[in-house]
């Protein structure tokens, strides 16, 4: 479209030259220690220096295991399923913890990721609709995952930090959820196979930026007078119920709420039914169980207002499906949709999205309320997943951080 800048034929070339230089370093745990349970910490220490967390990529290396005679495979996410607790902290104040990161960040991929993202992501382990690739002869592995498909907060605050820095893994009591087996059989002999990952080696890849010396200055006068750095994201909180009651068909589930900020803007329930920490099963499904009707009662009002009525067994989710599609524009503020389950993917992989970030904000307790049409099967845990606002604040010279929420 024409406009007055056609005719600006005597503008001046604007080049950015804000950053004078980038280095990339590599920091490693202090205790080389990567077996089941064990707590792996990477620390950096540098507080002078501005680095681009939001840019961090975790490296883990090893090798798969197996004992018998199946095929055995990763599952979809598989490097972030082999840890059962995340924490990222800035000067020992923890900024945000993820339980079951692989879970989380397989439900945020399902959300906000698009075919493009999952092709950009194999080396993450993240490749659907297909698992990562494995040596099938050496079982030989080598993941890169970005921080940012681990902690949301490197999605939403893309700003260079400061001061001493703390990612904290802790391994899964188990290897089960990472792996999937397919059992051979031949006549009437069925094989048994068990298989563990030994992982050998983690390190953290992050980027130092050093600015020119005109930002260099602003930068450090407003840190020598402990300017406060306000840091504001979006936090995936995961809530967990081990069994629905068997053979019922409606069950109330009470969350906690805790302060005003941290009230849902959106919350994400999603079920499995034996899924968990089974090598013959893929905790990258999510069971439907027949739900006619999932309703959040915050503050007294219930999202949706008006009952769903889904019926899974004649293929009656489209309801469903499109609160699904509609979440990545509201979240993001955009008109485009991006979502990865097309319709017929959806039903076995579905996610119940209930939007409340439009709600009264007074203080009072809310419940998800389940409704099926058979009764649930044994053995099914209900996840809830409690999108909520987070912000912290970080005095540089002082180096306290505290929560603002």
């Amino acid at each position: 479209m024409l406009s007055a800048q056609a005719f600006d034929i005597f503008r001046t070339p604007r080049m950015d030259e804000s950053i004078e230089k980038v280095e990339s370093r590599t920091y490693y745990p202090y205790v080389k220690s990567f077996r089941n349970n064990d707590t792996i910490e990477i620390t950096i220490n540098q507080s002078d220096v501005f680095k681009a967390m939001y840019d961090g990529l975790l490296l883990i290396s090893g090798k798969v295991k197996k004992n018998g005679g199946g095929t055995v495979s990763f599952v979809n996410n598989a490097g972030a399923f082999m840890f059962s607790a995340i924490s990222y902290e800035v000067n020992v104040k923890e900024i945000e913890s993820v339980r079951d990161p692989g879970l989380v960040s397989t439900v945020r991929g399902y959300m906000c990721y698009t075919e493009e993202d999952s092709k950009h992501l194999v080396v993450a382990g993240w490749n659907y609709p297909n698992a990562p690739l494995l040596d099938s002869n050496e079982g030989y592995f080598n993941f890169l995952i970005p921080l940012k498909h681990l902690f949301n907060i490197f999605n939403d605050y893309r700003v260079v930090t400061c001061g001493k820095q703390t990612i904290r893994l802790t391994r899964s009591n188990n290897d089960n959820n990472c792996l999937l087996v397919t059992e051979k059989t031949t006549g009437s002999t069925t094989t048994t196979t068990t298989a563990s990952i030994d992982i050998e080696n983690v390190e953290l890849k992050i980027k130092r930026i050093y600015p020119n010396n005109d930002i260099r200055l602003k930068l450090l006068k407003a840190i020598r007078a402990d300017t406060p750095i306000v840091i504001p994201y979006r936090q995936w909180e995961l809530h967990m119920k081990p069994s629905l009651p068997q053979g019922s068909t409606h069950d109330v589930w009470p969350i906690k709420t805790t302060s005003v900020m941290e009230s849902p803007r959106y919350v994400i329930v999603c079920f499995q039914t034996d899924k968990q920490d089974k090598l013959t099963a893929d905790p990258t499904y999510f069971d439907n169980v027949n739900i006619t009707n999932i309703r959040l009662t915050l503050n007294g009002e219930s999202f949706p207002n008006e009952r769903m009525r889904l019926n899974f067994e004649k293929n009656d989710y489209a309801e469903a499906h499109y609160r699904y599609t509609e979440f990545f524009p509201s979240y993001m503020s955009r008109m485009q949709k991006r979502f990865l389950l097309d319709f017929k993917a959806f039903k076995a992989r579905t996610l119940f999205v209930i939007d409340c970030s439009r709600r009264d904000e007074s203080m009072k307790p809310s419940t998800v309320d389940v409704e099926a049409s058979e009764g649930f099967p044994g053995n099914t845990r209900a996840y809830c997943i409690l999108v909520h606002d987070s912000i912290m604040e970080h005095l540089p010279l002082s180096e306290i951080v505290k929560n603002l929420s």
